[in-house]
């Protein structure tokens, strides 16, 4: 389906940064799982330590290679951009913890650390997406807010404008790693498929309400899928950051594994379309 297609857009949900140690939300050890379950979060992991994941480098090797066109994100953890994948070839929805704009003159800034680690929400200026910096571009010393997109604020709009333009230019959606319970970022699938005529395959742990949709459903680990999906199209996952950092190998013993990988996804895929079909 990638090679027939002329327009990919993937949409990435927590599930693609499980492997980098970050918790997602509605998995078996999911953030609101736990909550729902009255279970405590124990994950302490500190988002400057992760690492992009296989699946995130292999998006990157995608977008290179013009096999996938565009990424629509609601993650906040910056993997996306630290993978390689370019700023035009993103839609970071929620946000993201390395970036801090001045509201003042625009400037954006894209940080080394997580800028909303210490706000300086005040009196005098109650934003809590306050910084505490100040923007340092000439004839401007405007104060610096976090990028971040919290329950029940809007959506970037030149964001999602993005997201939203490439959806409707796309012919096959590639949903990873979200349960799809998110508004508006789980609808813009349905441009493609409804509105444009083209198919979504999902690719979650769980079910999703829009499986029914869905040309083709996967159910698995992201990097272990993601790895298979690579050497069927022949192509090199690149272990190496931009920025020099090595990405651990999250499936080692693939080669080894491989042929059953496959045989199981397709065993899955067939069972899932039989069911459709019945239906």
């Amino acid at each position: 389906l990638i090679k027939e297609s002329s327009h990919v857009v993937v949409y990435t949900g927590a599930g693609i940064s499980t492997a980098a140690k970050l918790p997602d939300y509605r998995g078996p050890e999911g953030v609101w799982t736990k909550r729902d379950r009255c279970l405590v979060n124990h994950s302490k992991m500190d988002i400057e330590h992760a690492l992009p994941t296989l699946s995130h480098m292999a998006l990157a090797k995608l977008y290179e290679n013009n096999l996938i066109h565009h990424v629509v994100s609601t993650n906040v953890d910056g993997l996306h951009l630290r993978s390689g994948l370019p700023k035009e070839g993103l839609s970071e929805l929620h946000g993201n913890c390395y970036l801090e704009t001045c509201k003042k003159c625009g400037t954006d800034y894209l940080r080394g650390y997580d800028c909303t680690k210490e706000g300086s929400c005040s009196v005098e200026n109650p934003d809590p997406h306050n910084t505490g910096r100040v923007c340092d571009a000439d004839d401007c010393d405007g104060f610096l807010y976090d990028s971040i997109i919290n329950f029940g604020e809007e959506l970037p709009t030149s964001e999602y404008d993005k997201a939203e333009a490439h959806s409707r230019k796309g012919d096959l959606a590639i949903v990873v790693g979200t349960s799809m319970m998110v508004t508006p970022a789980c609808l813009l699938p349905g441009i493609i498929y409804r509105d444009n005529g083209g198919k979504m395959i999902i690719q979650n742990l769980q079910k999703t309400k829009f499986d029914h949709k869905a040309e083709m459903v996967v159910r698995g680990y992201c990097d272990d899928i993601w790895n298979v999906v690579m050497q069927e199209l022949g192509l090199e996952i690149n272990f190496t950051t931009p920025s020099g950092n090595e990405v651990p190998e999250y499936v080692n013993e693939v080669d080894q594994i491989y042929p059953q990988k496959v045989a199981e996804m397709v065993e899955k895929v067939a069972g899932f379309n039989d069911a459709k079909e019945k239906a």
